[in-house]
């Protein structure tokens, strides 16, 4: 089994400002792979975070529990005079042959770029965009990946939650590269894990009231009376309680 601390993913921050992934891990319900470029908003201070160190050092995600700032995924706490907020995570950028989505439906935007007005015009058909599920993104990244061999075309393809948005991203989407919005799930945490309801609560409205021939301490068995000589069957009872009539 993996350890914990094997699954706490690595960031680092290039000198342009730019932060990717140097060690693959997961963070909030996301898996970050290595070579994924963080997108992230320094004006925004919510869901998960990119927390940089005043100093000397690399980057590494967190998130705000109770006021406190905590690091994602170990939730040890991040002393302020030495961490401060960089800004909110919001896309993952990554070479489109890696692929691998989340869960759930995603409107994708795609672009191709190529000096042939020929090749343009058939790709234009075969990269189309709209609503898919992650099986289906996986599978244009497949197609987008070789088509530079295929069809003479370089591709990108942006998701996000809305056509408005996926849009938005494919502008600042390089070639060759899947851009898409974060889902993080604050609920899902590293020493809490993710707790299902159970069904007690439904269990307890449809229980069997208590009656007036039962005790707060127990339940007590009424005894059935069977008349002598009858023609009815007389079944012993498996545990030795009461007698059933059969008849």
């Amino acid at each position: 089994m993996v350890s914990e601390m094997f699954r706490i993913p690595k960031l680092v921050e290039r000198a342009d400002g730019s932060v990717y992934v140097t060690h693959w891990g997961q963070a909030a319900s996301l898996l970050f792979r290595v070579g994924d470029q963080v997108i992230f908003d320094p004006n925004e201070r919510n869901g998960l975070l990119l927390i940089v160190p005043k100093g000397w050092g690399n980057p590494m995600f967190g998130r705000r529990c109770q006021g406190q700032l905590v690091s994602e995924p170990a939730g040890t706490p991040a002393n302020g005079c030495r961490w401060r907020v960089g800004g909110s995570v919001k896309a993952v950028e990554r070479d489109l042959e890696r692929g691998g989505l989340g869960p759930g439906r995603w409107w994708c935007a795609v672009r191709v770029e190529t000096s042939d007005l020929v090749a343009m015009a058939d790709a234009v058909e075969t990269f189309e965009g709209g609503w898919m599920s992650a099986s289906e993104v996986d599978a244009l990244c497949r197609r987008a990946a070789v088509a530079p061999e295929t069809h003479r075309v370089e591709v990108a393809v942006a998701c996000g939650d809305s056509q408005v948005e996926a849009e938005a991203m494919l502008e600042a989407t390089s070639v060759g590269r899947l851009r898409f919005s974060c889902r993080p799930d604050s609920s899902v945490s590293s020493d809490a894990g993710l707790v299902l309801p159970g069904p007690w609560k439904r269990v307890r409205d449809t229980a069997r009231p208590w009656t007036d021939s039962e005790t707060s301490m127990g339940r007590t068995i009424s005894v059935r009376r069977v008349a002598a000589g009858g023609s009815a069957r007389v079944q012993l009872s498996l545990f030795g309680d009461s007698a059933t009539v059969d008849g």
